[in-house]
């Protein structure tokens, strides 16, 4: 039996080699990229509570923090537990606005992979 010789690869050839393995590559981590990602309803129900804990936690701390006001400094012009839930509104909105928008520039990124 006749055994094959090694074949000496031109420089040409080995361009074309790690051209073809860069594109193969790019491809492989694109696939890899796209298909990992979540599907949109369960990232809509992961949106939407983190949402919804992120605005009702510092509601109800306020609330707690104005009856506590409320009960060891009285006011008579100023409802304490009113103002408080007012303002634990603002700030958890205003957390929440900041966290989906932090989450729409890494969703963003994602998707560019």
């Amino acid at each position: 039996m006749l055994k094959k010789q090694p074949q000496i690869q031109s420089k040409e050839n080995l361009k074309f080699d790690k051209k073809m393995i860069n594109t193969v590559s790019k491809k492989i981590n694109k696939h890899i990229c796209v298909s990992g990602k979540r599907s949109s309803a369960f990232e809509f129900l992961y949106v939407f509570g983190l949402v919804g804990w992120g605005i009702g936690v510092p509601i109800v701390l306020m609330a707690y923090l104005g009856i506590w006001l409320e009960q060891n400094y009285p006011s008579e012009f100023i409802s304490w537990p009113l103002n408080f839930v007012i303002l634990g509104f603002i700030l958890g909105t205003f957390n929440a606005y900041h966290w989906i928008k932090k989450e729409k520039i890494r969703l963003d990124k994602e998707d560019n992979c």
